[in-house]
């Protein structure tokens, strides 16, 4: 059973740790993305997923493209 007093407590603790100017710049970027997405219907679910496969894809790119190059190594440990 949770009781108010450790539901405000969590609560507390959100806004202490709450970075406005964070917040912002999430929002702000997740617009970016909706709009370069090109969708209409308002849906902003799979967004970043969406931005992490294109920039994965165009890094793993031009990381063997470096590498062809003999401008990047691949590094082992």
């Amino acid at each position: 059973m949770v009781y108010k007093s450790q539901t405000m407590s969590n609560y507390s603790k959100i806004l202490e740790e709450w970075n406005a100017e964070q917040e912002n710049r999430k929002a702000l970027f997740t617009e970016f993305l909706y709009q370069r997405s090109g969708r209409t219907n308002g849906l902003f679910t799979g967004l970043w997923d969406e931005w992490c496969r294109e920039c994965g894809a165009q890094a793993r790119e031009e990381y063997f493209t470096a590498v062809e190059s003999g401008e990047g190594k691949i590094k082992t440990p």
